[in-house]
Formats: C-alpha cells, structure tokens, sequence
C-alpha cells in the first residue's frame, strides 16, 4: 500500500469518528433539551438522523422527553420520522409517553406512520390505549391510526 492508499484510508476513518461523535453530541444536546446547542450542530451540517448503537435518534429522545422546541427544530432539518430504533420503536411512540399532544401532531404532519408496529407486534395505538391518554388516542383516530394489534406479547395474556 502506497502512502497516498493509507493517508486516505486513515482520513476516511478519522472522518467516520468525528462524524460519530458529532451525532452523540446532537443526541445529547436533544436529550438534555438544549436548543442553542442543537440548533448549533443543525446549522454546522452534524447528520439529523445520526444513530445510537441503540439506533436511537434525537428526534427520538426529544419526543421522548417532550421537548416540543427540540422536535419542530429537528424536524426543520430533515429528521425522519420513520425510523424506528433496534426495538422497532418510533418518535411517535415515543411522544406517546408523555402524552404531548403538539409533539404528536407534529409528527404525524410530517409524516410518521400512526400504524407503525413495534418488534413486539404492538401498534403505536396499542401503546397509545396502553398509557391512556384519550386525547392522543383520538388524535390517532382522526389520523387513521387502526386498533390494538392481534397477537402482541402483552395481548397474549389477555385473550
């Protein structure tokens, strides 16, 4: 191997790490809901959907945590809303959570898929009914969101 192969192989490579922790840095500025922060990295091109080895995402953590500022910033920037991390899990079933009704809205308008499954073959509907929030199931309702699944874990123990 020429120097030339091995100086680009080990640019390609230190770019790849810089890139990673850039990613680990907007995932942390979302979660701990700094805005400046995460805006800062947005604006300086870090990738919107850079991943956890979790598969995580910031939009993720930030509907999470019902950061609404965080989600409408990241959402400016492109952040997709149908990625699902290593569990199948969803920005949408994670704003589930909290019941934030603004963050829910706004993600279904860009797009999430209010029938998404989980691994565990539990639809964002059956998490919605699983929490109770009537509000967030309604809304779910009104955009075409379908019943519990048939056959999730948790069902199992019902029927």
């Amino acid at each position: 191997m020429k120097y030339k192969d091995g100086f680009l192989i080990l640019l390609l490579v230190l770019t790849q790490a810089a890139h990673a922790e850039d990613g680990k840095d907007l995932f942390a500025a979302a979660m701990m809901g700094k805005i400046e922060r995460t805006e800062t990295l947005l604006g300086q091109g870090i990738d919107v959907n850079s991943k956890t080895a979790g598969g995580r995402t910031a939009l993720m953590v930030a509907s999470f945590n019902g950061n609404v500022h965080i989600v409408k910033a990241l959402l400016a920037y492109g952040a997709d809303v149908g990625i699902a991390d290593n569990a199948g899990t969803t920005a949408l079933m994670d704003a589930l959570v909290f019941g934030n009704e603004d963050i829910v809205n706004s993600l279904i308008a860009a797009g999430a898929d209010v029938n998404a499954i989980d691994k565990k073959n539990n639809t964002v509907m059956t998490r919605a009914k699983r929490i109770g929030q009537k509000k967030i199931i309604k809304i779910l309702e009104n955009a075409g969101a379908k019943g519990e699944s048939d056959g999730s874990v948790e069902d199992e123990g019902k029927k």
